[in-house]
């Protein structure tokens, strides 16, 4: 049980090394970043998210396709409302359901072509299930989670939840989960202001979870390699009282895919911010990507890469890649053009 804001005990994370800024982008190269952001208003959990593909070329970039949502939940996780650029009619249909499992094969039947395409809309309405699920956090970090019922129960769902492990030995002695802290959120943008897509002053209390995946053509000596280089990260961060800006999650990931047979030849993640000590174990699993075609990204990642093994954080980051192909492709044709 967590007994309040009062006496909640805060301990610092476990790894504490964000990346000081983001890869700088490298022509010729497409890259897609973006962010949902995870708060309360009037009771309701609110999740409000952007996104951009961005095609650099020399020295122009251009915008090659970009959307925004926002969706507004119930306690009991039932989509309440839903507002999306561009505007999506059926995505009304995916209003009253939970916002849980099943719901990204709602979104797929109600936006097939959207998801088929791998349209950013897409990826955001993908990300609304996990940004939900972390929405307990900011509640942790407040104190107000008073209880942590249910949670022994997934046990083992990932490394940091193994059982024995940091998180459950808590529950279980009846200290709830623990709170931890991470470091100081350092600005990704670094000097380029095209390095990300805008997103509005985060607020007090809330979280967000950025994301980028960069995708450039091989640099190498070597003319018979035509793989794409992959660099992509993730940062799920928290806003305190006092408008400080710290790190709870954070994953690095490096990648090649073979442009010829469409499959991955090598998948680093690297740890940067976790809460516990269990959690990095997780970052070989990456490597298990390797000989998945890009097209099956998604399916792998929900069907093989689960246990203590693993990483929920890291797999949502993986399915990403499962756009790797579509965002190619957009590159390629920009460039016969």
């Amino acid at each position: 049980m967590m007994s309040g804001s009062s006496t909640t005990v805060h301990h610092s994370s476990a790894m504490r090394s964000p990346v000081e800024s983001t890869v700088s982008r490298r022509p010729p190269s497409i890259r897609r970043t973006s962010h949902v952001d995870i708060g309360t208003r009037a009771g309701q959990l609110q999740l409000i998210g952007g996104a951009r593909d961005l095609i650099t070329l020399d020295r122009t970039a251009e915008v090659a396709d970009e959307a925004s949502a926002h969706a507004v939940i119930g306690g009991d996780r039932t989509l309440l409302q839903l507002h999306t650029t561009p505007a999506r009619p059926a995505a009304e249909l995916l209003i009253g359901r939970t916002v849980a499992v099943g719901f990204r094969d709602a979104v797929r039947d109600a936006l097939p072509d959207d998801v088929a395409t791998g349209t950013s809309l897409a990826l955001l309405l993908d990300d609304l299930p996990v940004a939900a699920l972390i929405s307990g956090y900011a509640l942790l970090y407040s104190g107000s989670l008073e209880s942590s019922d249910g949670i022994a129960s997934q046990h083992d769902i990932c490394s940091g939840w193994r059982t024995g492990g940091t998180m459950l030995t808590s529950v279980h002695h009846g200290d709830g989960v623990p709170v931890t802290v991470g470091p100081r959120a350092p600005e990704l943008s670094g000097d380029d202001p095209l390095a990300w897509h805008e997103m509005a002053p985060m607020q007090m209390g809330w979280m967000r979870r950025r994301r980028v995946v960069d995708i450039a053509l091989a640099d190498t000596a070597d003319i018979a390699d035509i793989s794409l280089a992959i660099t992509a990260m993730f940062r799920d961060s928290h806003v305190g009282p006092d408008g400080t800006e710290t790190v709870l999650h954070e994953y690095s990931l490096t990648a090649r895919v073979d442009q010829t047979t469409q499959t991955f030849t090598s998948c680093a993640a690297v740890p940067r911010v976790l809460p516990f000590v269990e959690c990095p174990v997780a970052a070989a699993s990456a490597d298990r990507m390797v000989g998945t075609h890009v097209d099956s990204v998604r399916q792998f990642v929900r069907a093989d890469l689960r246990g203590v093994s693993t990483c929920t954080h890291l797999n949502d980051l993986l399915r990403s890649l499962g756009d790797i192909g579509t965002l190619a492709a957009t590159l390629h044709t920009r460039l016969r053009g």
